[in-house]
């Protein structure tokens, strides 16, 4: 069963946002957007080159940075048809983004991945500028996390707890398998 709106993925960094988002994409038949994604292409038409959304947020310093993913969220939530869409792991906490573009985009779903399980995905892939300046970049993605939180609560109509490492594939039939259960209510 397809969705009859959008499902918007938020959740901590690393949590499966982009690799859930595009099975659930594929499992539905619809388009899958990431919002990461979505913010380079916008910076790349602006100044008329590449960069990746680690690289802008360096340029561009944290306050340019969530400017710039308030704009495209805010465009996005203008767009119209069913789509998975994967958010940025702070886009719940930008401060210029109105609750109301992230209502607009469609269904909440917070995938709450336990820290101890995303810490070690993140460090795979390298320290994000957020957390490469900090003298424990463990204990400040914790905080970051329990900062969090709430606002992940506030935006989700379904959290979806994921407590240990699973196959994505496993994962993607859980959440869809939920989902389409909250439809059907």
């Amino acid at each position: 069963m397809v969705p009859a709106r959008s499902v918007v993925l938020a959740g901590i960094k690393h949590c499966g946002k982009t690799t859930l988002g595009r099975l659930l994409a594929r499992h539905w038949g619809v388009p899958f957007l990431d919002t990461d994604a979505e913010l380079e292409a916008e910076f790349a038409v602006r100044h008329k080159r590449s960069a990746g959304f680690r690289d802008i947020y360096r340029e561009l310093g944290e306050e340019g940075f969530r400017r710039l993913e308030a704009e495209v969220i805010d465009a996005l939530a203008d767009g119209g048809g069913v789509r998975v869409i994967a958010l940025g792991g702070g886009v719940v906490a930008n401060p210029f983004l109105s609750p109301d573009a992230l209502r607009k985009l469609g269904f909440g779903v917070w995938l709450d991945l336990k820290p101890e399980i995303a810490y070690p995905r993140i460090l795979r892939r390298g320290l994000p500028p957020f957390l490469a300046g900090s003298a424990d970049p463990e204990a400040e993605f914790r905080r970051i996390c329990r900062e969090r939180e709430p606002k992940f609560r506030a935006f989700a109509e379904l959290p979806f707890g994921i407590e240990t490492e699973e196959p994505a594939e496993t994962v993607a039939e859980r959440l869809a398998s939920a989902i389409e259960k909250e439809y059907s209510k």
